[in-house]
């Protein structure tokens, strides 16, 4: 893999704009350490190889879930809620999670991907009776849900820097022209429509879970053209709308205006709420770590980490599952009644490769994250609109960062000490491409761009810093490419084989909490009806 100098790194991973303000070739002095977190990319690299060690033992259990991310931590919820015990969660990672990881430090505790989760809508039961046991929610006395004030996200939710301060909210109206706020308007008036279109059925145009969504055949049509092409069609150009749109593809899809799904694009802005304007967030400290947590417990003993799983065999009754420990041991062959596969397509496809997986898995691409985690001893300099949770950097290829202690008290932590964690998406057509520049990324290197990007809204960055420690997700979040969402391999993932049963956010084209639990539920009550579990739906 080619280097690249330090101008070089800064415009690939994070624009002209930034690129610009590097003076120097040389790398500063870095006063502060860190590492890199996260998985040891060798693992994940492990599941390639033809073949696992041969089991030294063997073991039953009706049901078997390999993956410990939302999906499969949603799929032994549902079975524990129906009263099915005899299951196991085998999860490759060190903390269960996937996407969803957060970590803990001496100020506060903060994530390491998925940091927030909007207030559902009565459609969405799952989400709604997951919010209560989080105690984020209670019924009032019209049967609604009332959230939890203390875990909604506060004001003020999103700031954005233009030129040389900070402005309130996320689209940049510093110095926009006329024609730029027609267009903002004309985008806003297309998105209140499509959150107030109902179908025939009386569906809503998008909706999340998707699955309770119209599926009209002229809002699907939309998944074959590109937001981008979606926007000339309506003389939408001007480079601010373009900035705002483009946003939320790299937020949610690490995606680009060319290559996202329209669908996709839309869904993101008209799918929650019903005039079109901001969500209403739960978050936490460690952002979504939070629903992992009380899902882990849930599991108790049945939930195994550092559980690398090397082959899953369906049997003309049941699956074999072969399982080893991750740091070296001897395997286990179980034979389980039902499996959950609740993990992406292309892994699904390695651990069972029937020729259907293999066929889908060249259609399911995931794309590459940067994510850093700052504690800093005090806040850095700042102009303009006041801290809030959500700080995005107009002209920057980041995605900007969020304030873990936004919503508590610092615990006694330093004056002025927090964390940011800090997002960068790849958004490079060629997604193996991105994931091996990232992999190649040393952490002074990713340090280096962090602190690039920040020096420009505060200058004084790198001395408040007290450590910066990061995370490359190499596969993180599927996306939404034109003709995927609603493209035939995508909408059959989803169907057993035998007894093998399938359940990931990737099943939907969406990377969406709401998503993966809701297919983690769907895989179980496909088992719990199999076994004549009588139970009400909570899809």
């Amino acid at each position: 893999m080619t280097r690249l100098s330090r101008r070089e790194l800064l415009l690939t991973f994070l624009g002209p704009l930034v690129a610009a303000g590097c003076r120097s070739g040389r790398a500063p002095a870095l006063p502060f350490e860190g590492t890199v977190a996260g998985a040891d990319d060798g693992l994940g690299h492990r599941l390639r190889q033809a073949a696992g060690p041969e089991p030294a033992r063997s073991s039953r259990a009706e049901v078997v879930v390999v993956g410990g991310g939302l999906a499969g931590l949603s799929a032994a919820w549902r079975l524990s809620r129906a009263g099915l015990e005899d299951y196991r969660v085998l999860e490759l990672g060190a903390a269960p999670g996937g996407t969803s990881v957060g970590g803990t430090g001496p100020v506060t505790a903060f994530p390491w991907g998925a940091h927030y989760l909007p207030c559902p809508q009565p459609h969405a039961r799952a989400v709604e009776l997951l919010a209560e046991e989080l105690g984020a929610a209670r019924r009032g006395s019209d049967g609604r849900l009332v959230f939890d004030e203390a875990q909604l996200c506060r004001a003020p939710q999103e700031r954005v820097f233009v030129g040389d301060r900070w402005y309130e909210g996320l689209y940049p109206r510093a110095g926009a022209t006329a024609r730029d706020r027609e267009e903002l308007e004309l985008f806003q008036a297309e998105v209140r429509r499509l959150c107030a279109l109902r179908d025939a059925r009386g569906r809503r145009a998008f909706a999340v879970p998707m699955a309770h969504g119209s599926d009209d055949a002229d809002l699907t049509a939309l998944d074959r053209i590109s937001m981008a092409e979606w926007l000339e069609t309506r003389g939408l150009r001007g480079e601010r709308i373009r900035w705002f749109v483009e946003y939320g593809c790299r937020d949610d899809y690490g995606l680009g205006l060319a290559d996202t799904s329209a669908w996709a694009a839309l869904h993101y802005h008209a799918s929650r709420t019903d005039d079109g304007g901001p969500d209403d967030l739960l978050t936490w400290p460690e952002g979504n770590a939070r629903i992992v947590a009380h899902l882990a417990r849930r599991a108790g003993p049945r939930l195994a980490t550092g559980a690398l799983v090397t082959s899953v065999r369906p049997l003309a009754r049941g699956a074999e599952v072969v399982v080893a420990p991750a740091g070296g041991g001897p395997a286990e062959r179980i034979t389980a009644g039902q499996v959950v596969l609740a993990v992406p397509r292309t892994v699904a496809a390695r651990l069972l490769p029937h020729p259907r997986l293999q066929a889908e898995a060249r259609a399911f691409e995931a794309g590459a994250w940067l994510v850093a985690n700052l504690g800093l001893r005090r806040r850095p300099r700042s102009r303009g609109f006041p801290e809030a949770w959500d700080n995005v950097l107009h002209g920057s290829r980041s995605l900007g960062y969020v304030v873990a202690t936004h919503q508590v008290d610092r615990h006694g932590g330093p004056p002025g000490a927090t964390v940011w964690t800090w997002y960068l998406s790849l958004t490079a057509r060629d997604a193996g491409e991105a994931h091996r520049w990232l992999l190649g990324l040393s952490w002074r290197e990713a340090a280096e761009l962090v602190v690039a990007d920040l020096r420009r809204a505060h200058p004084d960055i790198e001395q408040c810093i007290e450590r910066l420690d990061v995370w490359r997700w190499g596969h993180a979040m599927i996306r939404p490419r034109p003709g995927f969402v609603f493209g035939p391999l995508r909408r059959g993932a989803a169907e057993p084989l035998g007894d093998v049963h399938f359940a990931h956010t990737d099943l939907s084209g969406l990377p969406l909490a709401e998503e993966a639990q809701w297919h983690g539920i769907r895989a179980a009550e496909e088992i719990l009806a199999r076994r004549r579990v009588r139970t009400d739906s909570l899809l």
